[in-house]
């Protein structure tokens, strides 16, 4: 894993450049700040944000009337200095993802400091271990208690009567240090501090931030209870624990592709999401579990949050997915009333995130009729009073295509019709396997049958009837039905003529300067579903290497719109499973190995990549041709796998199961839970991840700042005094 690292070979020198670490609950990103001549550690902990209007609650989420930009909007907890007392002038770090930890070296004109930064994932600390004779002292910068919206937009403190939270209590010592946050909702969150001696030589600087919103006082005694464990448990034991864990994280869901970069890449996303998502922890918002002043301060639901979890799948990162799990069975009806009617469409594709989470859990139909078919039923009846009937059609009226012309609705949105239709197929699905909606499913069939086509014109599909698609917008809301519902057979040389017609108008029409990163991703992921690796390597290459419309993808992975200023998560693990999808796809309950594969990849292969059923699936394509696929089962059932090419299938390895061909190159296999087998169409074969592979790009470590190419500006939202 060395060639996935991040190197820095010259500092970062803002957010936008910085180390990132974390472990789901807490984190840091890293990076000097020259105005002040420090390193400077960035906190963060996701879970701090105001809960005006719920003062009994740490979250105002899904309260009637509040809103994420100043009810319950994530709060700047502050800002880690270490000032030395030399000028710095230059230096070097490596974020080592397989371990989880930064190291460094800054050169003043004092002498060399060398430093180590981890973020452990089992404690709710951050951590810089120091070595140097430089003097150096640490000081708490604490954040601002003002919204992050009201801070962008200070017009919007007169405008919506805002009212800021008290200042924080600070408190600043030799070796230690604390900041105490009270919130006018009630409670409190804290920061504590402290540097010590190490055994072995140097310094280290453990720092907690805790936050027990509602209660009060007792924030900051668990930050110091946080600190004192890890000091008490050794950081050697801490940092053992640390890498075990890390280890045994990167078992699953690795590939080898030839374009040395994208895999780079997609292996930084993984580390990213185990950064970002534990399942104790909250869901993810925009910004994972880190901070920047943004206008965007929370949890978006009209494609951020699906695109985000929507990652945690192919790539099998199931355990990062359980606290999307977890707030949609306590709060997807309150979410959902405190947005409105009009986007029940954004909370339908969240329900297909959560139903497809449960498909690759390999969940039973029962399982996922008690827990997918309450909730798509009360969707559906928020979809009722918007249904017109026209006699031979029924309309649905006055809901949106998300952001084209603002928040406008429209009449027979091709976004909320997919949304309609899928809500009613999972119905009908549930009512096929289990039985369990018998009288109810012909009603569901009706409207089905009923239910206004998709408005397409000689562009393709359109945004609504009567509203074409007719310039350059980011968002594929209108495509919804072909990616991620997947409600059409893209094998139907009909349908693949109207998606890709579609998909190339959309990309291509004002130039494209209406597009931003998850517009290029968003299109990889369609041409991919359309089975074309050619096209779906060329958008996810683009977004790799060229401009991407009005937004940014940053030397760390990070991404960010609005000139720079506005972290958005969901965009950078968007392209990582898109480029899964090229490697892997199982709708349809068919496993489809190397279904979207460019013409220049002669050789590749994954190790367990998850696919829907509960089967993890490895492969090897050498020379254009696929050698093995072996797949393993978490939860007994049939496996049916697409092996159109091979003329002689054979079980390699795993004999005890048996196989079954179901004609045009489909294959069954039953499998016990933990079962494995291999196939091949020849008796002899090697199963090992071919890491001699013929490459595109030589090179590794491609992220991180290189030598002169650094950020030309900063990019961070001017600070106001209010």
């Amino acid at each position: 894993m060395d060639s996935q690292s991040l190197v820095w070979e010259q500092m970062p020198l803002q957010w936008n450049e910085g180390a990132f670490l974390g472990n789901g609950s807490i984190g840091m990103v890293v990076y000097v700040d020259t105005a002040d001549n420090s390193l400077t550690l960035w906190l963060s902990r996701p879970d701090v944000t105001d809960h005006r209007k719920a003062p009994n609650r740490k979250t105002s989420m899904g309260v009637k009337d509040a809103s994420v930009m100043v009810d319950y909007c994530r709060m700047d907890i502050g800002k880690m200095k270490m000032f030395p007392k030399g000028k710095i002038l230059s230096g070097r770090m490596v974020l080592d993802i397989y371990n989880a930890e930064l190291k460094g070296v800054l050169q003043t004109d004092a002498g060399k400091i060398e430093f180590t930064a981890y973020t452990p994932y089992n404690h709710d600390v951050n951590i810089v271990e120091t070595a140097t004779d430089v003097p150096c002292e640490w000081k708490l910068e604490p954040g601002s208690p003002l919204s992050p919206r009201i801070q962008v937009f200070p017009h919007l403190k007169k405008e919506l009567q805002y009212e800021g939270n008290p200042e924080p209590i600070c408190h600043e010592g030799e070796n230690e240090g604390w900041s105490e946050h009270k919130l006018l909702a009630g409670g409190d969150y804290a920061t504590y501090w402290k540097t010590f001696a190490l055994s072995e030589g140097g310094k280290a600087m453990c720092i907690s931030t805790q936050n027990e919103v509602p209660n009060e006082g007792l924030s900051l005694p668990k930050a110091k209870k946080a600190v004192e464990k890890v000091m008490h448990e050794g950081l050697k034991k801490v940092k053992k624990d640390m890498y075990k864990w890390w280890h045994g994280y990167y078992q699953t869901g690795t590939i080898c592709i030839p374009d040395k970069k994208m895999e780079n890449f997609y292996h930084i996303q993984l580390y990213k999401l185990a950064t970002c998502s534990r399942p104790e922890g909250p869901a993810m918002d925009v910004f994972g579990t880190f901070y920047k002043t943004s206008q965007w301060p929370g949890i978006w639901w009209n494609l951020n949050v699906q695109l985000t979890y929507m990652s945690t799948l192919p790539t099998n990162r199931l355990t990062q997915a359980e606290n999307f799990i977890k707030l949609m069975d306590e709060s997807l009806f309150d979410i959902l009333e405190s947005k409105g009617t009009a986007k029940v469409g954004d909370f339908a594709w969240a329900l297909h995130t959560y139903w497809s989470y449960m498909r690759y859990a390999g969940c039973s139909w029962e399982e996922i009729g008690r827990k997918v078919g309450p909730k798509a039923e009360g969707i559906l009846e928020i979809y009722k009073p918007h249904l017109k009937d026209n006699g031979e059609t029924i309309d649905l009226i006055d809901t949106e295509s998300p952001e084209y012309e603002g928040f406008k609705v429209y009449n027979n949105s091709n976004y909320n019709l997919a949304a309609l239709r899928w809500i009613l197929s999972v119905l009908t699905e549930i009512n096929e396997k289990t039985g369990m909606y018998s009288d109810k499913v012909d009603g569901w069939k009706n409207l089905q049958r009923r239910l206004h086509p998709a408005p397409v014109d000689e562009n393709g599909y359109m945004i609504a009837s009567n509203k074409p698609m007719a310039k350059s917008h980011r968002h594929y809301s209108h495509l919804l039905s072909f990616y991620p519902l997947k409600l059409q057979d893209p094998t139907d040389p009909a349908t693949a003529s109207v998606l890709e017609k579609s998909i190339d108008h959309w990309m291509n029409i004002g130039k494209g300067s209406g597009l931003a990163g998850y517009s290029y991703t968003g299109a990889a992921s369609l041409y991919a579903f359309l089975g074309n690796g050619n096209k779906a390597y060329a958008k996810l290459y683009h977004f790799l290497n060229k401009p991407i419309g009005i937004s940014i993808l940053l030397p760390n992975t990070m991404y960010v719109e609005c000139e720079g200023k506005n972290p958005v998560i969901e965009t950078p693990l968007s392209a990582a499973t898109a480029i899964t999808e090229m490697l892997l796809q199982s709708w349809g309950e068919t496993i489809r190995p190397f279904p979207a594969i460019p013409e220049e990849w002669k050789t590749c292969s994954f190790h367990k990549l998850r696919a829907e059923g509960g089967f993890d699936v490895s492969a090897s394509m050498k020379e254009g041709k696929l050698e093995w696929i072996e797949i393993s089962s978490t939860k007994k059932g049939t496996c049916r796998i697409s092996l159109p090419e091979w003329n002689d299938v054979r079980i390699v390895d795993g004999n005890k199961a048996k196989m079954n061909s179901l004609g045009n190159g489909i294959y069954e296999i039953y499998l016990k839970k933990g079962q494995t087998v291999c196939l091949s169409n020849s008796d002899a074969t090697e199963r090992t991840c071919n890491k001699q592979i013929q490459t595109i790009i030589s090179e590794k470590n491609f992220y991180g700042v290189k030598k002169g190419k650094g950020l030309k500006r900063q990019m961070d939202w001017p600070k106001t005094k209010l």
